[in-house]
């Protein structure tokens, strides 16, 4: 069953269930109520009748007399007509407006298919001169109770009709939208025209649209960004490619003689190196966005991992004489994966010492809150261009300074995968600045 013809029949279910539910407890206690009543209006209707009589003989003459005006005497709230049955002390009827069959029916067994209610006649000294009995046939309540109830079942009815159609024209508008966004997922592609269902439901069917919305935006943007890393990716393989092959060629041809032959094939294998790095750093950066690449996470000494990668890197900084400060404040251990916290250090540091003037700079200490750890990466050379912050991380974006583009891709996923974050900007003074946030556990 689709979710419109669910949400109907379960709300069949209910009117119906309510209708029961109201139907059988109408029932029991309009009855209940209507007999209770009854028998109050029976003791007043007595006591008015004992009170005319205490001042008679109670003869059947007398009683005839005295109950001609009865129905004007009665209760104004009188609900059914009563039948009356006089007696004397004796328990002998003095006069009754019982016919003879429901007399005899109602002194074998009273409380069958009658209600009564029996109250004293007393004289004026006290003393006990008769009875006086109402009796009310149960019929005419169940009677009563049944017209009761056939307008009940009439409103219900009344009800359920109109609760149906206001039903079906709310499954109609609820539906609507869920068809509308059923239909653009059907025909969505990442080809086609960027064009959003746009729904003015503001209950969880449009949520649900604005989350589609939010992941087809996503999807377009990864497949743009997938089509601009393999356009990137083709162009820096095709060029250590075309270099290898040039040179190959030129010595296969005998154009390349003598000592030009070592400075070819120099130049092949330079190329095959930068070659393979770009590859790798390809086929890594993929493990890393991968589920399958896994994190093996341990309390590590932040401090021993930031001087490991500056010892990694020293020898390339001092070859451009390029300065590294070293300026730490994180004393307690953090979960990290040590080797690829290690990789993005390096790749930080290398690319830093690319674009430095003489110093770089890397700080680290514990976040104001004392829940985070913050490294800091510096340098003091130009800073990023004007929008160029957003862009560094982008894989096989390079600078000026040149670089294969990938590993400031790499160092993003590494943090990433730590749930850190990664942001650059410009120093005050001059250079660039990485800041990574990672928690401290």
């Amino acid at each position: 069953m689709k979710i419109g013809a669910k949400l109907l029949f379960t709300y069949f279910l209910l009117i119906i269930s309510i209708f029961l539910i109201t139907s059988l407890t109408f029932h029991f206690i309009a009855q209940r109520y209507l007999i209770h009543e009854t028998k109050q209006q029976l003791h007043k209707e007595a006591s008015v009748v004992s009170q005319l009589l205490g001042k008679t003989v109670l003869s059947s003459l007398t009683v005839k007399e005295q109950l001609v005006n009865r129905k004007a005497l009665a209760l104004s709230e009188q609900l059914l007509s009563s039948e009356l049955i006089i007696w004397n002390k004796n328990q002998e009827i003095v006069y009754t407006d019982l016919k003879d069959a429901a007399l005899a029916e109602f002194r074998k067994d009273p409380e069958r298919r009658f209600i009564s209610e029996t109250v004293k006649i007393t004289s004026k000294n006290g003393k006990t001169k008769g009875y006086v009995t109402l009796v009310q046939r149960l019929d005419e309540i169940k009677e009563i109770n049944s017209l009761m109830r056939r307008s009940q079942l009439f409103s219900l009815v009344i009800s359920a009709l109109i609760a149906v159609g206001l039903g079906v024209f709310f499954k109609k508008s609820l539906t609507r939208p869920i068809r509308r966004l059923t239909e653009h997922m059907k025909h969505f592609s990442l080809k086609g025209a960027d064009q959003e269902i746009k729904l003015e439901s503001k209950d969880e069917v449009g949520e649900l649209a604005a989350s589609f919305n939010a992941l087809s935006r996503r999807l377009k943007q990864y497949d743009a960004d997938q089509k601009i890393f393999f356009q990137n990716a083709s162009h820096e393989l095709k060029t250590p490619l075309m270099a290898i092959q040039g040179n190959a060629e030129g010595i296969l041809d005998g154009v390349v003689t003598g000592e030009d032959v070592t400075a070819s094939l120099n130049v092949i294998i330079a190329e095959s190196q930068r070659l393979k790095r770009i590859v790798e750093g390809i086929t890594y950066l993929a493990k890393l966005e991968s589920v399958e690449e896994s994190f093996v996470l341990s309390l590590e000494s932040l401090d021993v991992i930031v001087v490991e990668a500056v010892e990694s890197v020293r020898a390339l900084a001092e070859q451009r004489g390029i300065e590294i400060v070293v300026d730490s404040g994180v004393v307690e251990p953090v979960l990290v994966d040590g080797e690829k916290m290690k990789r993005a250090f390096i790749n930080l540091m290398g690319n830093a010492i690319r674009y430095a003037k003489s110093t770089v700079f890397v700080i680290s200490e514990v976040s104001e809150d004392e829940n985070s750890v913050v490294v800091k990466v510096s340098d003091d050379g130009q800073g990023f261009a004007p929008g160029e912050e957003t862009k560094v991380f982008q894989r096989f974006y390079s600078g000026d300074a040149g670089g294969s583009g990938i590993g400031l891709a790499i160092t993003k996923a590494i943090i990433e995968g730590h749930g850190g974050v990664i942001t650059a900007y410009n120093r005050k003074l001059r250079g660039a600045v990485f800041r990574i946030k990672l928690m401290r556990n």
